[in-house]
């Protein structure tokens, strides 16, 4: 055995046995779902927000919100085809 090894064998058994541990640790719960109390009372801030059945001209709006999303969703990708298309022409 070298002298490197020789002395490199004897400092390991100097030095303290590490162990390899795996620990974990829980994070802090709150009380329901995210919200600071077990209950929604603090979180209902506008009851009226959510009732679409009573949305003043609903279909109009709702209509238009979905054709907004569908013309977008088909749009944005035609328009970057085009745009990476007209980059590879010159």
């Amino acid at each position: 055995m070298s002298a490197i090894a020789a002395a490199t064998k004897r400092l390991a058994e100097r030095l303290p046995k590490a162990a390899r541990t795996f620990k974990t640790s829980t994070g802090q719960h709150s009380g329901g779902h995210g919200h600071s109390s077990g209950g929604y009372d603090d979180y209902i801030h506008a009851e009226h927000m959510y009732s679409l059945s009573k949305m003043p001209h609903r279909k109009l709006k709702m209509g238009l919100a979905c054709s907004g999303l569908l013309v977008a969703g088909a749009g944005i990708p035609i328009a970057a085809i085009q745009f990476q298309l007209a980059k590879a022409r010159g």
